[in-house]
């Protein structure tokens, strides 16, 4: 089955520090630097009725900023943490609602929006690489979410199938549909 994502691609200045920073460390994450909007998902309908699905969820929804919060880790995982803030999670909300793609463990209240930096860290490598992250900062604190887009996952990495500029109304999505 099909897996899908629901991102946010980061600035060009942002997404090219984070990858100047990974080759640096010897590190990698999944695809392209993106800030997921929900926890990746199954789907096994057709493609272009998801693309319908998910329109319409994000139907009234505008442009919002992200802010940076600070460096997080987990086991053998690092990334960039952003706040919650109300429009993302009012996003955040609507994306996992969409018909057939049902809310995964790290959605809802479990969800953390991030940037991942690294996956899959050697147990003997992860005290090193927090050490060398700690104390950089990104070169933008914050950066606007003008778009989603879905993307599907393969090869190990994100191929998007449709982008989404927030902003649009509805009956602009209705004649796009027809």
């Amino acid at each position: 089955m099909p897996l899908y994502s629901m991102v946010a691609w980061p600035t060009a200045e942002l997404s090219d520090w984070l990858t100047g920073v990974q080759r640096r460390l010897g590190v990698s994450s999944y695809g392209d630097p993106h800030l997921n909007l929900r926890v990746p998902f199954e789907y096994e309908g057709q493609p272009q009725t998801l693309i319908c699905d998910v329109r319409r969820s994000l139907a009234g929804m505008s442009p919002f900023q992200v802010e940076f919060l600070r460096w997080r880790h987990f086991p053998h995982v690092v990334f960039l943490e952003y706040a919650l803030s109300v429009p993302l999670r009012d996003l955040h909300q609507q994306l996992i609602q969409v018909p057939g793609a049902p809310a995964g463990k790290y959605d809802g209240e479990q969800f953390i929006p991030h940037l991942s930096l690294a996956i899959g860290i050697c147990d003997w490598a992860e005290e090193s690489v927090w050490r060398e992250l700690e104390p950089l900062r990104p070169p933008q604190s914050s950066f606007e979410v003008q778009a989603a887009s879905l993307t599907r996952e393969g090869g190990g990495e994100l191929r998007e199938v449709h982008t989404f500029p927030l902003g649009d109304s509805l009956t602009g999505m209705r004649e796009q549909e027809q």
